[in-house]
């Protein structure tokens, strides 16, 4: 007789491990799917579906002389058929963003210029409008990169084809289309910030309510002093009154512009990225005057009381994640039906039950699921923020070798649970958003770990040992040179990177650098 051991994991065990793996937008798909197969299991709030209704009904506004009311069955569903007609053909325009980035490329621009108008051509959404504001693109870290370099790569990126993109709204759009094909004053003046005035865009009524404004404007006191501060806003307004004519004139020259320029390219095809965890700084603060930080706060986990002059604060990002409980009325009628006597309940009362105590079962064990991936991904983070604490301070060149098996036996869980845990997980902090796979990461060699080591223990000078780091390195020589020196070849680069502590070979440099999509030095 053969004996043999085994280890079988539970049904609740399963699904515990799965729902780590599952990233923050599969995890709503999932509560979603999962609430409408058990009525026990309720969602009673979600931060990304609040307004909805208030935004719609702010859209779904009709003007006075505008009939509407709803559609029969027939005309719903030809309206689906439509609907489903249009979403089966593929997009086969060019996407806004290849069409300037290819413009772009094919221009005469700095390197400071090219990036920064790249990152402006990839803040843009589907309209060409700016997603974030446009100043909050500047790389601090550059002294370059200042308000004037924005303005100037808005204007470069404002005139390619299509003439009105980069821009923060459709008026705005409209404004630059017609400085472009220089437009008369008259249209300046409206399309800057007095687009109400062809509300309606009858001749009459427009000149009407201009001249209002100038008038009022000319009787103004401040009208000169506004002149001096303000010459932005002021240097379109007419000096004299406006005719028909001239507002009939303006009205056809605006009804020429596109105010969506973007609309006749597709939509790059994009991935939503729901952080998970968010890493900050915080300053260090003796609050109890004991000469000790308090390292566990109600919004967070405080790591770094090996830093000097500041701490590291993680904290769990919920915003993705509805939020779920249990029905109260099914749990009500669970133990409604527990506390009558099984004898007295027939078979439809017996089933009832069963379906009752079966669904809060399940309930229950979805949420505890899921608040074992909170834990899990939270307890990670931090032990990933203390060994990785130089990277949060000081940037990617300081990042060290770590592998998740590390990690796990740091936090006593097999190498499989950090595994499934880093998977489709991204972690935000003042560098970015990045995966945590990103942080785990092997050492470029054996004898480059050793010489850091003793750099440590001397005080010497800091060296990657990290593949990301060295990277970093790379990137950081080739950022120093100057436009007109002569391109670095792989074998000096490794030269150079002897020289600063770090020893690999210049095929492993050819292959960095391959990575981070530099050419070689004969194109460069």
């Amino acid at each position: 007789m053969k004996m043999s051991q085994s280890m079988r994991l539970s049904q609740r065990q399963i699904q515990s491990l799965r729902i780590l793996s599952l990233s923050s937008g599969e995890l709503r798909d999932e509560i979603y799917g999962t609430a409408e197969k058990n009525p026990a299991l309720e969602v009673s709030g979600d931060s990304f579906e609040d307004g909805v209704s208030s935004g719609l009904m702010a859209r779904a506004r009709f003007s006075d002389n505008i009939r509407y009311g709803s559609s029969g069955k027939e005309g719903e569903e030809a309206s689906e058929r439509f609907q489903k007609a249009l979403e089966s053909n593929a997009d086969t325009r060019v996407p806004l963003s290849d069409h300037l980035l290819h413009q772009l490329r094919s221009m005469n621009l700095s390197r400071d210029e090219a990036e920064l108008c790249e990152r402006l051509v990839g803040n843009l959404n589907a309209n060409g409008f700016h997603i974030l504001a446009p100043i909050s693109l500047l790389d601090k870290s550059k002294p370059s990169n200042d308000e004037r370099l924005l303005a100037k790569c808005i204007h470069i990126v404002q005139r390619l084809d299509p003439v009105g993109t980069c821009c923060t709204n459709f008026e705005h759009s409209l404004l630059i289309q017609a400085i472009d094909r220089g437009a008369s004053g008259t249209v300046l003046f409206i399309l800057n910030g007095h687009f109400d005035f062809l509300d309606p865009p009858v001749p009459e009524k427009v000149a009407r309510k201009a001249n209002r404004f100038i008038v009022s404007r000319q009787e103004s006191a401040f009208s000169g002093a506004a002149d001096e501060l303000y010459p932005e806003f002021t240097e379109h307004i007419p000096r004299k009154l406006l005719t028909e004519d001239d507002a009939r004139d303006a009205i056809s020259f605006i009804k020429t512009l596109d105010p969506f320029p973007a609309r006749a390219f597709g939509v790059s095809s994009t991935n939503t990225v729901y952080p998970d965890v968010f890493v900050e700084k915080i300053p260090k603060v003796d609050a109890d005057g004991d000469g000790k930080m308090n390292f566990e706060t109600p919004d967070g986990i405080v790591v770094g009381e090996f830093m000097e002059e500041c701490a590291l604060k993680v904290s769990f990002s919920r915003a993705s994640i509805p939020n779920m409980r249990i029905s109260p009325e099914f749990s009500a009628l669970e133990k409604k039906l527990s506390s009558v006597q099984a004898d007295s309940l027939d078979e439809k009362g017996k089933a009832e039950l069963r379906f009752a105590r079966d669904s809060v079962q399940a309930a229950a064990a979805f949420i505890d699921s899921v608040s074992f991936r909170e834990w899990t991904v939270v307890r990670a983070a931090v032990e990933i923020v203390r060994r990785q604490h130089a990277f949060f301070e000081k940037g990617a060149r300081f990042l060290v070798p770590l592998k998740q098996k590390d990690v796990a036996g740091a936090l006593g869980v097999d190498d499989s649970t950090i595994s499934r845990m880093a998977n489709g997980k991204f972690l935000s902090c003042e560098f970015g958003i990045f995966p945590f796979g990103y942080f785990f990461t092997n050492a470029v060699n054996e004898e480059t770990v050793q010489k850091q080591k003793m750099n440590r223990i001397v005080g010497g000078d800091f060296a990657p040992t990290s593949k990301v780091g060295v990277k970093a390195e790379i990137e950081s020589i080739l950022r120093e040179r100057s436009p007109d020196d002569k391109p670095l070849s792989d074998q000096k680069i490794a030269d150079m990177l002897f020289e600063r502590g770090i020893k690999i070979a210049r095929r492993t440099v050819a292959k960095y650098r391959a990575e981070l999509n530099i050419n070689s030095s004969y194109e460069r």
